[in-house]
């Protein structure tokens, strides 16, 4: 992939260049069935992708790690559906984890109205998962909308970093989808070999998180590097970070590992599940507080707005906010 200069770091969404790459690799369907024309890939290898990507370049991580995150949920629709939504070549899904909506069932279909905030990647998007109320029941369900169904906010998210996530608000006034449109996580519908799909969702996602915070980490680091921050003194004063990304980097392969072959069906000991949240949180705030040493002996670099490093570091103080990559 191509440099990444200032303007990636403050556009409002990725570059289509950058998308482009991602879209070649189909990385933004990593854990996509091969029948629906996705990679179909072990946990472990597809969060070394997400980890690759962050690397690169934070914000394109970030939309690759909740794009493909949202993908997986291909696993938990009928067939029909399933192939419905996730054929195209790219289907990329943004959302909210919110249940800031409400439906109404009519006939085989849903009708669903509300406003969900934050969707990262809603630029790139062709379909939107989303968490909505039964009118009369009050049970919660899970939605996949067409973009065309979408009407998007005009209000833009001020955020000090990851601008370039596409993070916008969408709203659905009376919009009508298949009834099968709808699914519930961890409730498999299709290809119950994938064992990917078996791995409980806080869990999967906390590997894929932790994935791109080390990308972002390492983004950060090489920037200092290639600016020439700390001149000969780099490996010196960046030793200690670099041992806590790599330490990092094999605590998520492990557990990658780990809960693949030990859940089913969305089940999973709770010592793994604590071991894993704590563990993967642990070492993640490990290298935050060195991130934020670095920062204090990198002097007005850190904070000069001409410098990709300032760019990359902002990066990291947002991603850290998300509670998926704490303890």
């Amino acid at each position: 992939m191509r440099k990444i200069s200032i303007e990636d770091y403050k556009r409002p969404q990725i570059s289509e260049d950058l998308l482009e790459e991602l879209f070649k690799r189909n990385w933004f369907k990593l854990f996509v069935p091969k029948e629906y024309g996705g990679l179909e890939s072990d946990l472990k290898t597809a969060s070394q992708y997400i980890a690759e990507t962050s690397t690169h370049f934070g914000g394109l991580g970030w939309v690759l790690n909740l794009g493909a995150g949202a993908n997986w949920f291909s696993g938990f629709f009928d067939p029909e559906a399933a192939k419905t939504i996730f054929s195209s070549p790219k289907t990329v899904i943004a959302g909210s984890g919110a249940d800031s909506g409400r439906f109404k069932i009519k006939k085989t279909s849903v009708i669903l109205n509300g406003s969900w905030g934050k969707c990262s990647g809603a630029a790139h998007a062709n379909y939107f998962s989303l968490n909505a109320k039964n009118e009369e029941t009050g049970e919660l369900s899970s939605f996949a909308v067409p973009r065309a169904s979408v009407e998007f906010s005009e209000d833009t998210w001020e955020i000090f970093g990851l601008k370039s996530t596409s993070s916008l608000t969408i709203n659905l006034n009376n919009v009508r989808v298949p009834e099968h449109f709808g699914f519930q996580i961890n409730s498999i519908k299709n290809h119950l070999d994938y064992k990917v799909f078996h791995i409980p969702f806080e869990q999967f996602a906390r590997i894929c998180m932790t994935s791109c915070f080390i990308g972002i980490a390492q983004c950060f680091l090489n920037t200092l590097q290639t600016e020439q921050v700390f001149d000969k003194n780099f490996e010196t004063v960046t030793e200690s970070l670099q041992q806590k990304i790599t330490k990092a980097r094999q605590n998520r392969d492990a557990f990658a590992e780990l809960i693949q072959e030990n859940s089913n069906e969305g089940m999973l000991e709770d010592k793994i599940q604590a071991d894993l949240r704590n563990e993967l949180g642990k070492g993640n705030m490990l290298i935050f507080d060195d991130i934020q040493e670095l920062f204090k002996k990198g002097g007005l670099p850190m904070v000069e707005e001409d410098r990709v490093c300032h760019w990359a570091y902002r990066d990291v103080l947002t991603a850290i906010q998300h509670y998926m990559i704490k303890p």
